[in-house]
């Protein structure tokens, strides 16, 4: 039998047909969605190692991130040390040589890393759920009994020279190493590795930074899977059973400069066809209350493609491939840096649009759209970001290693979403001073240097950082 179709109009109902849309102007933004951030167990053991459990089965594996609360800022006069004993914690124990640790691991597909940064080392170790077991054992290994053994720490070394040999004619790695000199003075976090301090670095060391600072009343564990919270407690108990608590030295760091006035450092490049730049400047600690209005902010400025810097610098003048800001925050304070790598010849004008454009947040309310635009993508960025467990570890720990309030996360996207116009002109005054600043660039001081001084005061050092005398 054939079909029969008939015309909607017959059906005797009303046709509903589309409303004009004006695709000249993006749709408006609906409300933010509700964020809940995962919920976790805390429990404190029993020499001291505070331990967190996110209960995640979405997949059969478990991730545990150890943090031990001594960074780099604690390397005193041999810059590196924290880095050493990181990077050696899996390379030999007094149980697994570095090739029979590498070995178990690979078998059974785990990872065990470990890295430094300026507040902390943070010790990694995952597979799946069924290993977990063998991958308490691995870590606790490392994290307990390493050895630190001389073949292992002279490798290392070499490499580490070589990196920094490589690291001289990288225009990046200098701006970065200049950037925290001028910013953190004669703060630890101004500190750099150099061969010299290589050099320094003992095996001893290692094993006395360790020792030091390597006790559980100094670290925490997040532990993120397919886990029971109390099955995986007793376990993590058992696994660092021997590990002792310790007494911990109190440290005062001196305090980070306060800039006055306007100085470029200028780090000469023989050769170089462009300038590295960056507009920096002290910025808040870690625990600053007013940092998801700090980051709305910096996403106006320059957070990426629709950032103001990125469409000044490179969409209306053409003067770089990209332009970008950020908030450094640390433990003990923190760094604001506008950043752009420019053709020799627009130098001087490129830093003044950066300028410019900092000048502005101070000067004038952002429009609503733009504001809104920004608002909606850092939320956005960050409720998807709540998919990934790891992530998430990191934050439960970052709020005990920084002293956040513990709803922080909890009301984090809420926040991002409500930052006013009026709050961020309030964050530009207090931040971003275009006149209290410094201005760091590499490049070739014969081409750039006489318009640099229409600026300010030019230093010019060399690729050691060293200051050049006037030739």
């Amino acid at each position: 039998m054939k079909a029969i179709l008939l015309p909607f109009l017959t059906l005797g109902l009303p046709v509903l047909l589309p409303a004009e849309v004006d695709r000249s102007k993006p749709p408006q933004p609906g409300p933010p969605p509700e964020a809940a951030f995962p919920a976790y167990v805390t429990r404190d053991l029993t020499h001291g190692l505070k331990v967190f459990v996110i209960e995640d089965d979405r997949k059969p594996e478990v991730n545990f991130r150890l943090v031990i609360k001594a960074g780099s800022i604690l390397d005193g006069d041999k810059p590196g040390l924290a880095g050493f004993t990181a990077e050696l914690l899996n390379r030999g124990t007094t149980r697994r040589d570095a090739g029979t640790f590498a070995r178990e691991a690979d078998s059974i597909g785990v990872f065990v890393e470990a890295g430094a940064a300026e507040d902390a080392i943070s010790v990694s170790a995952g597979g799946l759920i069924k290993y977990t077991g063998a991958i308490l054992d691995l870590l606790s290994d490392a994290v307990l009994h390493p050895v630190f053994a001389e073949e292992e720490f002279a490798k290392l070394q070499r490499q580490m020279l070589s990196r920094l040999e490589a690291e001289k004619q990288d225009p990046d790695a200098v701006v970065s190493k200049m950037t925290g000199k001028v910013v953190y003075g004669e703060h630890p976090y101004a500190a750099y590795v150099t061969e010299e301090s290589v050099a320094a670095i003992a095996r001893e060391d290692l094993a006395g930074f360790h020792a030091r600072w390597f006790v559980p009343n100094n670290a925490t564990l997040a532990v993120v899977g397919q886990v029971q919270a109390q099955e995986i407690l007793e376990q993590v108990e058992k696994a660092f059973a021997e590990w002792k608590s310790g007494d911990l030295p109190q440290i005062k760091f001196p305090g980070v400069p306060v800039l006055s006035g306007r100085r470029i450092h200028l780090v000469d490049r023989p050769g170089s066809v462009q300038s590295n730049v960056t507009v920096c400047r002290p910025g808040p600690a870690r625990r600053d209350p007013n940092l998801p209005e700090l980051n709305v902010l910096n996403a106006v400025l320059g957070g990426g493609f629709s950032g103001r810097l990125f469409k000044n610098l490179r969409e209306t003048h053409g003067y770089t491939y990209g332009a970008y800001s950020n908030f450094g925050m640390n433990r003990h304070g923190g760094s604001f840096q506008a950043v752009a790598a420019v053709r020799n010849e627009v130098t001087v004008p490129a830093i003044q649009e950066i300028l410019a454009e900092m000048q502005r947040l101070r000067d004038e309310l952002v429009p609503q759209e733009e504001l809104e635009l920004q608002r909606q993508y850092l939320v956005g960025n960050y409720l998807l970001s709540l998919e990934n467990p790891g992530r998430t570890a990191q934050r439960v720990q970052d709020v005990e290693l920084y002293g956040l309030d513990p709803d922080f996360y909890k009301v984090y996207a809420q926040r991002l979403a409500s930052a006013s116009a009026i709050e961020l002109q309030e964050l530009a005054r207090g931040h971003l001073s275009v006149e209290d600043v410094a201005i760091v660039v590499a490049g070739e001081a014969k081409e750039v240097k006489a318009e640099l001084e229409t600026l300010g005061p030019v230093t010019v050092y060399d690729t050691d950082l060293r200051v050049k005398t006037a030739e």
